[in-house]
């Protein structure tokens, strides 16, 4: 990663994170990281900010169904499923029936992920390609993608984004970072302070270097054909977009 002086926000990164090779970690590294991950995306709000766009949803769905079936959701690059358990404890208070299914590429990273989730019926974790997840056309209510579109670059992410609106019956909901240099020297900071795993004090900065702007944003959401979608900001320098998987729904872009 480039030090801080030479960090260059006009584009974004490529450069591979460590955890890109997930097989060169081993399973002590990978619980350390993952350990971590829950404790960045709980303080800078990461995870809240995916929450704050999927419960509607969730409450529309649901009061859409007429029959009692769950509201589906698949979490794509889903880690030790931290999101997963969010969602199905407020959903189990709010009174909503859930079913999540958590991918993830790595079989380390989702036998961590059985671990956090075992007292949680309603998540079933997958091991499969997240890039090209293992899903039946119109098999889910909704797919969101937390932190996890950065990993590839603007046109493989319009072709992701081209095939999951065919899989999913509601929408996809994206969040990912926002490229900027407050987001990136806070994290830097911050994992100087707290951080003991290698992965997670190289991979925080860069991850923001390889998140994205709105013109970015937008530019992607027009490669995959989508005309319009959902997009917001929200703290910490996240972008939270919702793409309805009904084109004529599609709802215009807002700040």
């Amino acid at each position: 990663m480039k030090p801080m002086v030479l960090a260059d926000f006009s584009k974004r990164s490529h450069q591979l994170e460590i955890i890109d090779a997930p097989h060169l970690l081993s399973p002590s590294e990978w619980r350390a990281i993952l350990r971590e991950l829950r404790i960045v995306n709980r303080w800078l709000g990461g995870s809240r900010a995916a929450l704050q766009e999927i419960k509607p949803l969730i409450q529309e769905i649901a009061g859409e169904k007429t029959d009692k079936r769950p509201v589906e959701i698949v979490d794509l690059g889903s880690g030790s499923g931290d999101i997963p358990v969010a969602l199905v404890t407020w959903a189990r208070r709010a009174g909503y029936s859930l079913r999540v299914l958590a991918v993830d590429v790595d079989p380390t990273v989702c036998k961590i992920a059985r671990r956090q989730t075992l007292h949680f019926p309603e998540i079933t974790v997958l091991q499969g390609d997240v890039s090209r997840p293992p899903l039946r056309e119109k098999g889910c209510d909704l797919i969101l993608c937390s932190a996890f579109l950065h990993h590839f670059t603007d046109s493989k992410i319009a072709t992701l984004l081209r095939s999951l609106l065919l899989t999913a019956r509601k929408g996809v909901v994206i969040s990912d970072l926002h490229r900027h240099p407050l987001a990136y020297w806070g994290i830097r900071l911050f994992t100087i302070l707290f951080s003991r795993s290698k992965a997670v004090r190289n991979d925080g900065p860069l991850s923001v270097l390889k998140g994205f702007r709105r013109p970015e944003v937008e530019a992607i959401l027009d490669a995959a054909g989508v005309p319009r979608a959902r997009v917001k900001w929200r703290w910490a320098f996240r972008y939270v977009v919702f793409i309805s998987a009904t084109p004529s729904c599609h709802p215009k872009l807002v700040g």
